[in-house]
């Protein structure tokens, strides 16, 4: 089976595009009396957003509060669960973060604090760091801090920090150490 990829840029595009309409509204009026500018150009709670391609789910994004900021076309999110699925509707990764920034300009994303990178497939593996970084132009990812990865075969190792591509087929892990885990991995 063939992974169909990470974080892609079309889905989150489109999920960012989605919650930038979503959060429009053309009341100005303050709620009560106790009104207070927000830090956001708009605000979203409980933000559950799903990305379909003709009819099969490709994406969902949940966040305890988005934060979109016009000027410099980015949106943050707090409390982030990101899942992907393929041209099938099969997830395909799964991301937790406490934070989480998109670059609607750019459409690089980071996720920030507490992130957790499933990805389920056959040689599936988690990822723990505090910052994940994705540009879709390169198709990679990476961290500049640590990073521990643990494989499905229960082969774990950490890292000062990793690169890979978007399907995970180059994975370089430059100062790290592990069980029995050659360092790169380069499965093309």
């Amino acid at each position: 089976m063939r992974y169909d990829g990470l974080m892609r840029t079309s889905l989150f595009a489109v999920l960012a595009f989605a919650l930038v309409l979503g959060a429009c509204d053309a009341s100005t009026a303050p709620p009560t009396g106790d009104y207070e500018p927000l830090p956001a150009d708009n605000v979203v709670t409980r933000l559950d957003q799903l990305l379909t391609t003709d009819g099969v789910r490709r994406a969902q994004l949940r966040a305890d509060t988005a934060y979109v900021f016009e000027d410099s076309a980015t949106t943050q999110l707090r409390g982030v669960t990101l899942e992907t699925y393929d041209e099938s509707g099969k997830l395909t990764s799964t991301l937790t973060s406490d934070e989480g920034e998109f670059n609607r300009d750019t459409q690089k994303t980071v996720a920030r604090g507490n992130v957790v990178l499933v990805i389920p497939d056959p040689n599936g593996r988690t990822v723990w760091t505090e910052e994940l970084h994705y540009d879709p132009t390169t198709k990679r990812l990476w961290s500049d801090v640590a990073t521990r990865m643990r494989m499905n075969s229960g082969l774990e190792f950490n890292g000062v920090r990793f690169t890979a591509d978007d399907e995970f087929r180059n994975v370089n892990v430059p100062g790290g150490s592990g069980t029995n885990l050659p360092l790169p991995v380069n499965r093309q």
